[in-house]
């Protein structure tokens, strides 16, 4: 049983892997194919290791080495898996974050669109100590401001933290524990674990379809010499692959750009608790941020005079204070998001010119 679902499992991603390129190169190759490893790394952890409800782990979705659906270096994204024939408490020792927010999210259906149950905001959430403590169950009510109700279609709680300096993150210490009893350890059930590699397989597909189609769909900006293609296909797994929070707002585009051009993003910020703009490679993910910034943010950006702000992307430096460099990539996409703010204003721009 659980070896045929292991070979279900190289297949499918044996049919990721076939689905990629074509390449520019092979570095661009070698880019996709990290992607994929990422992705089978997260699958493994959210769908077998970390996925039973009744003995839950929290599970960190990215980091510097695990990255899709438009992640941020400026975040943490913690998981933890939950059912309504149990209840919990869900514990957060908060760091550093200038954000703590948790989601409840639920389909109606397999493979049907992720919807958010229940949510709660840092500002809201009960502290002991500075910890806060949330119950979590269908036993609680849903105006209860201490705590999240699951519906019987409930499988993850998600703590989102957000940091002001990306190289300094100070992370929460995340705890959830059963309230109705104890899990019980012991060898795995193997109908158990076969459905929870087969879960990760189609995930880990699916996901890498759905980040590759992001790209196709996302519009160019304005200057840009490619244009977008209209009869682009949108693929039948999008929409079941997002996680939606209602404290972030988004606007954004895709680029190809040469080495002597440069896509330049001016907008004015609203009032908010956080904003930032990040760049991603064609795959979703992140630039890496190890020494070099792929993200400016609310904390760290310069502002001019009349209250703009303009951030460049591109491969050389074009002597501007918010710039993000490119390392390499010809090929990418920028989001600009909003936490906890008004609505993003409508004159924001999205500009490929010349770097001079």
């Amino acid at each position: 049983m659980t070896a045929n679902a292991m070979r279900r499992l190289l297949d499918r991603v044996g049919e990721a892997l076939d689905g990629m390129g074509p390449f520019d190169s092979a570095a661009e190759e070698a880019d996709a194919h990290r992607h994929l490893l990422r992705l089978c790394s997260a699958g493994l952890d959210l769908f077998v290791e970390r996925a039973d409800p009744a003995r839950p782990l929290p599970t960190v979705w990215m980091s510097p080495t695990r990255k899709f659906l438009g992640d941020s270096p400026d975040t943490i994204y913690t998981t933890m898996p939950v059912s309504s024939a149990h209840s919990y408490a869900l514990t957060i020792k908060p760091g550093n974050a200038v954000y703590v927010g948790v989601v409840v999210y639920s389909r109606d259906e397999p493979g049907g669109p992720v919807r958010a149950v229940s949510s709660l905001v840092d500002t809201d959430m009960t502290t002991t100590d500075g910890t806060f403590e949330i119950a979590v169950g269908a036993g609680v009510a849903t105006d209860d401001a201490g705590g999240l109700y699951l519906d019987d279609r409930s499988f993850w709680v998600m703590v989102r933290e957000y940091f002001s300096d990306p190289h300094d993150h100070q992370a929460a210490t995340i705890t959830i524990e059963r309230t109705d009893g104890a899990g019980i350890d012991g060898l795995p059930d193997p109908a158990d674990l076969a459905a929870g590699i087969d879960a990760a397989a189609v995930w880990i597909c699916s996901q890498a379809r759905a980040d590759a189609a992001l790209y196709e769909l996302v519009a160019f900006p304005e200057g840009s010499r490619v244009e977008s293609d209209p009869d682009v296909e949108v693929s039948d797994d999008l929409v079941s692959l997002f996680y939606p929070t209602p404290d972030i707002t988004y606007q954004g585009c895709r680029f190809t750009l040469d080495t002597d051009e440069q896509l330049a993003l001016t907008f004015t910020p609203p009032a908010c608790r956080f904003w930032s703009v990040v760049v991603s490679t064609p795959w979703f993910e992140s630039l890496e941020q190890r020494s070099t910034p792929a993200s400016i943010n609310s904390a760290a950006a310069e502002m001019s005079e009349d209250g703009t702000v303009t951030v460049a992307v591109s491969e050389r430096d074009p002597g501007v204070a918010n710039w993000i460099p490119l390392r390499g990539y010809r090929k990418g996409q920028v989001a600009y998001r909003v936490l906890l703010g008004e609505k993003i204003a409508a004159n924001s721009s999205f500009i490929v010119k010349f770097s001079g």
